[in-house]
């Protein structure tokens, strides 16, 4: 197949999609499809996607019937049979631009529920003018067709997927790392990967970390991201003085996973969480919000806890209970990484993501 992944962010700290978008792309190259990426220019995450090799345009600038050509010209130099599209933005530019007569796809990634709104006009010819809506989540998938962006055929569930090898080095050089952050013998750390935004549920966390802390006079947080909120959040957390330290961007995450004694993912939003598979990777118990897909990589109490969002009460809650039970933190941590070993490896992910781009590229509807 001839795949083309667009994506117009230029955040600093870029995420999940831009990330399985260059994981997919580097797998399904490797597997014989040609596949481009597109971006704007400089944007960090393109910047990434280059040192990886991967085959990248930085054709969108400038006003907005600029890039609406632009892409136009992209659709028709690269030929995509499937064109995956971040952000409805994209996806209304990706359909304008697209030729019918070569019976070319264009499909939305959503990274997250709410993308698409009901209410909008706008949201409304959007999906009718795609042929197919991605999501990493069952869970989202029903969500997008009881909202009324249906059929439900038309939207296909495509589980996220991790390497195993980095994690694997990581746990080997486990009391490495411990040694190079300055973690002592005996100290319980909790940790976090994320970008630094509020509606991560940052928030939630320092309110846990709060609440668990006298009850935990042994533990470390540690927090590994960046982000446009960033000042404001680490001086939310002034009060917490060095109980709570922030390492910032890392290139290293699936080594500092290993080096943690559990994993907490506070997040409002999102949907089946990049950060928390790869934690599960590192064989670490999870303590995460109840947010949609969340069930469908953890099984509550067997391979992580489950909490509601926004309670930071029953995030502290679970937090001490594993805190004090070294026993139960070592299951769930094995139970993760056998769960991830089962279905959410990258080799999973591809099969799916070949499967899938396959039915949508010959205009069949979703497995379901």
């Amino acid at each position: 197949m001839r795949l083309l992944f667009v994506n117009l962010n230029r955040s600093r700290a870029f995420g999940g999609v831009e990330r399985w978008m260059m994981d997919a792309a580097a797998g399904l190259t490797a597997r014989g499809h040609r596949c481009t990426l597109l971006g704007r220019p400089n944007a960090p995450w393109v910047a990434a996607a280059r040192q990886r090799g991967l085959s990248v345009r930085e054709d969108h600038h400038g006003p907005w019937i600029a890039r609406v050509l632009q892409m136009r010209a992209v659709m028709r130099a690269e030929r995509p049979e499937v064109t995956i599209v971040k952000a409805k933005k994209a996806a209304r530019m990706a359909t304008w631009g697209r030729s019918r007569s070569r019976g070319e796809r264009v499909a939305i990634f959503f990274g997250l529920t709410h993308e698409l709104d009901r209410r909008r006009w706008v949201d409304r010819y959007t999906w009718r003018r795609l042929d197919a809506g991605i999501a990493v989540a069952r869970g989202a998938s029903d969500w997008y067709a009881a909202q009324g962006f249906g059929p439900a055929t038309k939207v296909h569930t495509l589980w996220k997927g991790v390497d195993l090898a980095p994690f694997d080095r990581g746990i080997t050089l486990r009391r490495v790392t411990r040694d190079e952050l300055g973690i002592a013998d005996g100290e319980f750390v909790v940790g976090t990967a994320c970008r630094l935004a509020w509606q991560k549920g940052v928030d939630q966390l320092l309110e846990a970390i709060r609440l668990v802390a006298p009850r935990l006079p042994q533990a470390r947080f540690l927090v590994v991201g960046d982000g446009r909120e960033r000042a404001e959040i680490e001086a939310a957390a002034g009060d917490l003085g060095s109980r709570v330290r922030f390492l910032g961007h890392r290139e290293d995450v699936p080594t500092l996973l290993a080096a943690f004694d559990l994993f907490v993912q506070p997040s409002r939003h999102e949907v089946m969480v990049q950060t928390t598979l790869e934690a599960m990777a590192a064989g670490l118990p999870v303590v995460s919000t109840r947010t949609v897909g969340a069930d469908e990589a953890i099984v509550d109490g067997e391979s992580g806890v489950l909490v509601p969002v926004g309670d930071a009460s029953a995030m502290a809650d679970a937090v001490a209970a594993l805190g004090n039970d070294p026993g139960r933190r070592a299951m769930l941590g094995r139970a993760a990484r056998a769960r991830i070993e089962a279905g959410f490896t990258l080799t999973h992910m591809l099969d799916r993501a070949e499967r899938l781009l396959g039915r949508i590229a010959a205009g069949a509807p979703s497995e379901g």
